[in-house]
Order: structure tokens, then sequence, then C-alpha cells
């Protein structure tokens, strides 16, 4: 006889036990795009420098040839829409970009081992076995703790880098999630003793 799910987001198939972890879409959805957004204000920022520069030059260059103010003016307008349109594109690439980061996220359990989807050009499936894990910390930025999202890293042993080997970005309830990786991690850690002896 088997037990029934213990949450809604859980599912048993076959032998394997699958528990999806749940992850708040909209909230990721705001940090993925302020993300992006963030980044293209440094890039535009890095970018608009030259460009002014070469403005400034150009009215120059203009004011002094005798061509006078108002070649000076379309000069500077004709800037301005070579900066806004790159600005504005990107902003909409950004949210494109970041609804489809969403819909790729996937986390859940499956069986004795944390499988982590992620990626939107190149579709990145990470699997932890649970009984390799030594701890999950969750972790909250400045850009995360303004929008109110927490971060679950998840640390193994004997990877050898002080990266995580797989970060859940905007789940649901982190403290209860934690707290359920933590007693199926021992779980399978109990388990995998038994085999081996």
């Amino acid at each position: 006889m088997t037990n029934p799910p213990e949450t809604p987001d859980q599912a048993t198939t076959g032998n394997d036990d699958v528990y999806n972890i749940p992850i708040d879409r909209n909230a990721a959805q705001k940090y993925f795009l302020a993300l992006f957004c963030i980044i293209g204000l440094v890039v535009l920022i890095f970018g608009i420098a030259p460009c002014v520069f070469l403005v400034i030059i150009s009215l120059v260059f203009f004011l002094l040839a005798g061509k006078g103010f108002i070649i000076g003016v379309i000069v500077v307008f004709c800037s301005a829409g070579f900066l806004f349109l790159p600005c504005l594109g990107y902003f909409f690439f950004a949210k494109w970009l970041g609804e489809r980061q969403i819909t790729a996220l996937n986390y859940r359990i499956e069986g004795r081992t944390l499988r982590v989807d992620s990626g939107v050009f190149f579709l990145k499936r990470t699997g932890v076995p649970l009984d390799r894990i030594t701890d999950f910390a969750l972790v909250q930025g400045p850009l995360m703790r303004l929008l109110g999202i927490w971060a679950l890293q998840v640390q193994t042993a004997g990877v050898g880098t002080p990266t995580p080997e797989a970060t859940l970005i905007a789940i649901e309830n982190p403290e209860k999630v934690r707290d359920e990786l933590l007693r199926r991690r021992d779980v399978a850690a109990q388990g995998n003793r038994r085999d081996y002896c």
C-alpha cells in the first residue's frame, strides 16, 4: 500500500517518489526582469558615455564648420534615436528572456536525487544525489531582499569548490522546503548506509 502524497506537489509514479518543489513564479519573474534591466542599465551607462562624447564632438564640428545650429540639433536627435531604440529593444528582450527563464525552471526530487532544470538558450539539467548533500543554505542578495525572495543553495561534499552544486531561486516557503529537503537527505543517507551494511 502506498502512502498518499504529503503535499499537492508530490506525486507517486511507479517506484520513484517525485516531490515537485513549488516556485513563486511571479516573484521570480520580477527578479529576473529587474536583474536583466540592471545589467542593461550598466551596459547603457558605459555605452552612452562614448556616444555622448561623439554627439558633442559632432555638434561642435557642425557649429565650427558653419553648417549651423539646425544640423547640430538633427545630429543630436539622430544620435539619441540610435541610443533609444536599442535600449527599448533590450528591455523587451529582457522581459522575454525573464519569462523564458521562469518557464524553464523546475525543481524536484526523484527518488534519491534532487533535479534542477534551468536555462533558456542552453537547457541545463542537474542531478544531485541527496546523500552527497552536506547543507542547504538560504541566501538573499540585495535585489532578492528588495523583492522578498530567497535562494536555496545546495552544498555537497567532495566538489572541492566553494560554489554551490545547485541554486534554487524564488521557491515558495523556503524554510519549509529546506526542512523537507534536509529530512529527505537524511532518509537517503540512512538508506545508503543500510545498502552498504
